[in-house]
């Protein structure tokens, strides 16, 4: 069974668009000056207030929403990709949600626990002691996912993960494997950037130590379906993997490709060691790699289904893009891209992308 997707809506931080990826038109990221001491954190780069328009919702949705800006930034991506997708012709028992979601900014006002801190830091490392762990995390995900399904009527398979790349990367694969086992016919995919506070710097120091590190915030949805002649491009291949050490990652990425193909594109998101850059030049020397992190910063679990709006952009554009060897941009048509996001403690998942999709007729042969 095929499994397509229909591209969808980008929240990007600083106010950049696709366009500004491709051609590399982003200025340097700037610390805040609310930063606690971490030297790995080079820069920040944050959603600008008023950088979208909240589309109308049921009211209680959105004043639940207007608390928190991690919830409002999933919901509008999500219906805005919805709204271009074909979502509304399957019955909502055949419609799947999957989420991967940032660290919650759940808990900043709440005061029942650690009420006499004095300042924000002590706040946040007390309740990281005291509070049921978690919790604020499982709140916002919780409410984020239910509005989102309220609101489009999504009664089918659903999951949610947390909280960095790995958990877009699994909400992706979570989408391909429900609609591939015949659970929906139709999943809404999407994942939101860790919102930058102290709370985040805190709670995953221990994750992003010795990284050189430019926090992002963003959110990022695309769509999963059957349909082909609504698509966009085409899922010719997943798999997931531990790595542990570079033979390991050799023979990772050697079970992705078709055979009798080449590849053109690959781009990276997450954690990518120039050990890893390497080792993908040595087995696919014509791809061109681009490094989504090195370009605008971690997004986290909305970096894969960015990368995957970018690949389509990108063949649109007829164009391939390296920012890891070569910094160049080819004029080329591509047929194969492969998306490859690395996790924080070694995880990898590989989603290899057939493009030449043309809505309304065939897909050009690979």
């Amino acid at each position: 069974m095929e499994i397509y997707i229909t591209s969808g809506v980008s929240l990007l931080p600083d106010g950049l668009n696709m366009d500004d990826i491709i051609h590399s038109t982003i200025k340097g990221a700037h610390l805040s000056g609310h930063t606690p001491y971490l030297p790995n954190i080079v820069g920040e780069r944050f959603i600008k207030e008023g950088a979208f328009v909240m589309p109308p919702m049921d009211k209680m949705i959105r004043r639940a929403a207007h608390a928190y800006a991690q919830c409002q930034w999933v919901l509008y991506t999500g219906i805005k990709t919805w709204e271009k997708s074909i979502g509304e012709t399957f019955s909502p028992e055949l419609r799947g949600l999957f989420i991967g979601l940032g660290t919650s900014d759940a808990d900043n006002n709440a005061y029942l626990i650690a009420s006499d801190a004095q300042d924000d830091e002590s706040y946040v490392t007390r309740t990281l002691v005291e509070t049921p762990p978690l919790m604020g995390l499982m709140l916002l995900n919780t409410s984020t996912a239910s509005q989102l399904s309220q609101h489009l009527e999504i009664r089918g398979d659903n999951a949610f993960f947390s909280p960095h790349v790995d958990a877009g990367g699994h909400a992706l694969l979570e989408g391909y494997y429900s609609i591939k086992e015949e659970r929906s016919q139709f999943a809404l995919c999407g994942g939101n950037a860790q919102k930058i506070s102290t709370w985040y710097y805190l709670a995953y120091e221990h994750l992003i130590k010795d990284i050189p590190w430019i926090p992002a915030e963003a959110a990022s949805f695309i769509a999963l379906h059957g349909d082909r002649q609504n698509a966009d491009s085409e899922i010719a291949h997943v798999h997931r993997m531990t790595i542990h050490n570079s033979d390991q990652y050799a023979r990772f990425l050697s079970e992705v490709m078709i055979p009798n193909s080449s590849l053109h594109q690959i781009i990276h998101v997450g954690k990518t060691e120039s050990e890893f850059t390497k080792q993908a030049y040595d087995i696919f020397p014509d791809a061109l790699q681009f490094n989504l992190d090195k370009a605008m910063g971690h997004t986290g679990p909305a970096a894969p289904f960015i990368a995957v709006n970018l690949a389509i952009e990108m063949h649109k554009k007829m164009l391939n893009v390296d920012n890891v060897n070569l910094n160049l941009t080819r004029q080329q048509s591509h047929r194969l891209v492969l998306i490859l996001s690395h996790g924080l403690e070694k995880q990898c998942i590989a989603v290899l992308l057939r493009m030449g999709m043309s809505k309304g007729g065939d897909h050009d042969d690979c």
